[in-house]
């Protein structure tokens, strides 16, 4: 593991500590708890913890998309903090990353734990150029670069955790 950038090591460590803390949360459960319908139109801790794997895996694929072949120039010394994102156009999760599937929680954590050392190599392949040079649509936020992008998984992860936690009746 190599070290990164200040700005990509502070959303590589929210994020870590994000998805830390739930494969804490998912460790003592069994895969009834985790598929348990916390009501109508709510999603349980398994359909949580599958739209963050999916909303982090197309950023991965994104990333691998737009920079992945880009030649390295070298991360900006003078780029301390990416843009603060716009305003959210909505809070829906879009269709794509809509919960698919239901693990148990032992395959939930083995995802969350393969998806940590993916996400690791979209961080060491940007610490190699400007994030800011590679915008995509977000279908939340408008026109984002990728340190943007990124910047979106530690509160998306906190904001599911406390979901997950409401689901789980903790």
């Amino acid at each position: 593991m190599s070290t990164l950038p200040a700005p990509l090591q502070k959303i590589a460590d929210d994020l870590a500590a994000g998805r830390a803390r739930l494969i804490d949360a998912l460790s003592g459960l069994d895969d009834a708890q985790t598929m348990k319908s916390p009501g109508a139109d709510n999603w349980n801790a398994a359909q949580i913890v599958d739209h963050l794997l999916l909303a982090e895996g197309f950023t991965n694929d994104i990333t691998k998309m737009l920079a992945g072949s880009a030649p390295a120039t070298g991360f900006p010394a003078d780029l301390a903090e990416f843009d603060p994102l716009p305003e959210a156009r909505s809070m829906e999760a879009p269709p794509p990353i809509r919960p698919r599937q239901e693990l148990p929680a032992a395959e939930l954590i083995a995802a969350l734990e393969a998806m940590g050392v993916h996400t690791q190599g979209s961080f060491e392949m940007l610490a190699n150029v400007d994030p800011r040079a590679f915008s995509m649509e977000h279908p939340l936020f408008g026109s984002l670069d990728l340190g943007q992008w990124w910047a979106i998984h530690p509160m998306h992860y906190d904001m599911h955790i406390a979901q997950a936690q409401g689901a789980l009746g903790s």
